[in-house]
């Protein structure tokens, strides 16, 4: 029950007529991975280019398709996303770097980003 009143609780973005949630997880090479996702579906918001350095662990490689489909206009104007910050060139595709705002992230997925920040600071 106390699962069930997490998800009520936690706040979602509005895409194409349809509530998704953002959620935290992490990549086995310690970076943050987020996803959007309802109950049926699952999509990236963000790549792990596992041989591409960032120098912030605020930084992320954004998917390129969120460009596209009208979600990077949602988490700029929900301010998940401080700043797109440059790009980088992997396999012929410009791939976004972004800044995320922790901050406002934790209003969306407190229990996921409390998990990341732990076992980065475990491995660290």
């Amino acid at each position: 029950m106390k699962w069930r009143n997490y998800i009520i609780r936690r706040k979602r973005i509005k895409l194409n007529g349809k509530n998704y949630f953002i959620s935290v997880y992490t990549y086995y090479n310690n970076r943050i991975r987020l996803k959007y996702e309802t109950d049926k579906e699952s999509h990236d918001i963000t790549l792990d280019l596992k041989d591409t350095y960032l120098d912030n662990p605020n930084k992320v490689f954004l998917d390129p398709f969120i460009m596209s489909n009208g979600l990077y206009k949602q988490l700029k104007k929900t301010r998940i996303i401080r700043e797109v910050c440059g790009s980088t060139n992997y396999n012929y595709v410009e791939v976004p770097i972004a800044i995320l705002n922790f901050g406002i992230l934790r209003q969306y997925d407190s229990k996921g980003l409390e998990k990341h920040i732990e076992k980065v600071h475990d491995n660290g």
